[in-house]
């Protein structure tokens, strides 16, 4: 790595080492496992995952179900568990999901997608992209589908 305030090389680390910065920090956030730098944004590493997350941390905003293997929002800590079950593509942008930095939704049937590739899917779809399934309580549609036919005018 090179520090850009001396500009010498050396080897990756939290500080520069040269006398001449006097042990200057080289970003807010530093990951000497992922050898990750970040100035910006609140970021966490997951020991589970082995990776550097977005995030302030497990057990604040998420936790990592051992099952599905990844760290998923603390909201959904009732869900259900497919082994390995975000080590996928999202079904919608064909992202993997597992090392994105972009929120992600679990769908009732266990499958997962991303949270804004959910949003625009489910503006024109009511059925998982995966399974088929239902991706919500159908028995509200059916009332309203049920109420346009009885009113509908021929």
């Amino acid at each position: 790595m090179m520090c850009m305030n001396c500009l010498k090389v050396q080897p990756v680390g939290p500080v520069c080492s040269t006398p001449f910065c006097n042990g200057l920090s080289m970003a807010k956030y530093y990951c000497s496992y992922c050898k990750f730098f970040d100035d910006e944004r609140t970021v966490y590493n997951c020991p589970f995952c082995n990776l550097c997350r977005l995030g302030q941390g497990l057990r604040i905003v998420f936790f990592n179900c051992m099952t599905c293997n990844y760290c998923l929002g603390i909201k959904l800590l009732d869900h259900k568990c497919r082994e390995k079950g975000l080590e996928t593509n999202c079904p919608i942008c064909c992202d993997f999901l597992f090392t994105s930095s972009a929120a992600v939704k679990a769908l009732p049937c266990g499958y997962f997608m991303h949270s804004a590739c959910f949003q625009a899917y489910a503006c024109t779809h009511y059925i998982c992209p995966i399974c088929s399934k239902s991706m919500g309580d159908m028995s509200v549609s059916d009332c309203f589908f049920i109420y346009l036919h009885l009113n509908s005018i021929y």
